[in-house]
């Protein structure tokens, strides 16, 4: 196993494996009793989940989002329901990020999802589709459309299972999944492919990546209701960047970043959903101008937090636009899409 396929540093792996084996146990009980149906309800629309079987980002709010703005398009309301993790008053920095970017979905926020979401579509009866965001291994609600994501650039397919390793769930639990999609991908990996296919029975779906459509910059006293200013993803070119990134992977945010010429000067250790605070927003300004950046990149689920904190930053604060890029598979998503509004 490599190195980096272990949570726990070498001191600790003896207790984590065993944990992890106790972790496996109580894994396929659950999975042994939903598999009988047992306490599985419907809602009153179509349910596509979207998931994973790996701790940390494979780019679930993304896609997401990429299928909210489909349903969208094609005039149906969809209503996205997550558990929204530290969230406060039915409010997650997840949440919020949907929100800024599909404006047009409904969201429904908390741990009860078969309660929150019932509600919704009580209040709301335009809601068509709902889509849950994070929702694999949230068996208790039955889904038309069962979407796994799998990070093209470290699947952790042949770790460990949690607390040892990044696997919530076998690998071998991507059979029941109605497709596998690969992220994060910078090209079609057929070895991946194999291995996808081993386990869930068929090859992945699609294959797309995250691109930029550029870059929003934040600047001056104000900024959270200010128009940003949209440049090129050139324009971070030679640029001194500190990177705030709250979220599981900052390493491939930073990483997309030199991809564009920017030189990385600070990347302060932040939790994944950190909370901030004109505090520690100041803390963090403080460190970026001391190791001499010239601006801030942060990701679209931090700048949602931070332009409602009331800090003053004094920098430029750079938010990039991301979409979806596919390789492979964009017209076969889309049909799978249509079978469910079609109720197939």
């Amino acid at each position: 196993m490599r190195e980096s396929q272990f949570i726990m540093p070498k001191l600790f792996r003896p207790a984590a494996r065993v944990a992890s084996r106790a972790y496996g146990a109580v894994v396929a009980a659950r999975s042994a009793r939903w598999d009988r149906g047992i306490g599985v309800r419907s809602v009153q629309r179509p349910v596509i989940s979207v998931g994973n079987i790996v701790a940390g980002g494979t780019g679930k709010s993304p896609m997401v989002r990429w299928i909210a703005a489909w349903m969208i398009d094609r005039g149906v309301v969809p209503l996205i329901a997550l558990r929204g993790y530290r969230s406060s008053d039915g409010r997650s920095d997840e949440a919020m990020e949907h929100q800024a970017c599909v404006p047009g979905a409904r969201l429904a926020v908390g741990a009860d999802r078969l309660r929150v979401i019932d509600r919704a579509i009580g209040q709301d009866p335009s809601i068509g589709v709902v889509i849950l965001d994070d929702g694999f291994q949230h068996r208790a609600i039955k889904r038309d459309l069962d979407l796994v994501l799998i990070d093209g650039g470290q699947s952790n397919l042949d770790g460990a299972l949690l607390p040892l390793g990044w696997l919530r769930e076998p690998p071998a639990s991507l059979a029941r999944a109605s497709s596998v999609i690969v992220t994060r991908a910078r090209t079609l990996d057929p070895a991946l492919d194999a291995v996808i296919h081993s386990f869930h029975g068929r090859p992945a779906l699609a294959w797309c990546d995250h691109a930029w459509d550029g870059l929003e910059i934040h600047q001056g006293a104000g900024f959270e209701s200010a128009k940003p200013r949209v440049e090129s993803s050139a324009w971070l070119n030679g640029r001194r960047i500190a990177v705030w990134a709250g979220i599981a992977q900052p390493s491939a945010f930073a990483l997309q970043l030199r991809s564009h010429g920017a030189e990385i000067v600070a990347v302060p250790r932040l939790r994944d959903h950190a909370r901030y605070g004109p505090a520690s927003v100041t803390r963090l300004a403080e460190v970026a101008r001391s190791a001499g950046a010239t601006a801030i990149a942060t990701t679209r689920k931090d700048w949602v937090k931070l332009a409602t904190c009331g800090a003053s930053i004094g920098l430029p604060l750079v938010v990039p636009r991301l979409r979806l890029k596919f390789h492979q598979g964009e017209a076969a998503l889309s049909e799978r899409l249509e079978r469910v509004l079609a109720g197939k």
